[in-house]
């Protein structure tokens, strides 16, 4: 299994594919978009997979 203490790490989208990789300390992974969205939105780690990391876009919240 991946790390899951990579769940909630950020990176800036820069590919129109549904997949890709990504590197996180030193560390590069098989990441799949849950949406498609557009190159410079920023993503999310959202889960694990013994395959690949589980991305969306970043939409931050307020807490008030």
């Amino acid at each position: 299994m991946l790390d899951e203490r990579l769940i909630g790490e950020k990176f800036i989208n820069k590919s129109t594919e549904m997949s890709g990789t990504v590197m996180f300390y030193g560390v590069r992974y098989h990441y799949k978009l849950q949406e498609n969205v557009p190159i410079g939105t920023t993503l999310v780690v959202v889960a694990v997979t013994p395959r690949y990391l589980l991305v969306q876009r970043y939409e931050p919240k307020l807490d008030y």
